[in-house]
């Protein structure tokens, strides 16, 4: 995956405050939808940049098992190696209603990978839980 792909002839450097170098991230910004129509979790997500910031927006899945307003939160950008410049992975995490989500995301043959776990709030009958998706930008 080549972080310098450009985004709609434009490119994006930024340096974050985990990345010592400006790379250029214009190739994650944009919308990016689930490859599954029945979607457990999210439907679809948007990056975008924000004042030299990675912000993650969610669209929840219209069949998945939660259905709170996600809002936006930041990504934190990871490199393959401690001495290297390029982004293929992030973290997000988001506080919800009445769970907390932690997403690690990759790339993978032009398909973002989310592997996302859930922690339920409340001790009820319900098992926190793994779920791993894909999404491809539009």
């Amino acid at each position: 995956m080549n972080s310098f792909a450009k985004n709609n002839g434009k490119k994006t450097k930024m340096k974050t405050a985990e990345q010592k170098n400006k790379v250029d991230l214009s190739y994650y910004l944009g919308t990016w939808v689930n490859s599954y129509e029945k979607a457990r979790v999210i439907e679809s997500f948007t990056f975008s940049e924000n004042n030299g910031k990675i912000q993650m927006t969610v669209k929840n899945s219209k069949v998945g098992f939660y259905s709170g307003n996600w809002g936006s939160g930041e990504l934190k950008p990871h490199s393959y190696a401690p001495d290297t410049n390029d982004v293929v992975a992030f973290q997000a995490r988001f506080e919800l209603e009445d769970m907390d989500a932690f997403l690690a995301i990759n790339e993978n043959k032009g398909l973002l990978i989310i592997a996302a776990y859930f922690t339920f709030k409340q001790s009820d009958d319900r098992s926190d839980c793994f779920v791993r998706e894909f999404f491809y930008k539009i």
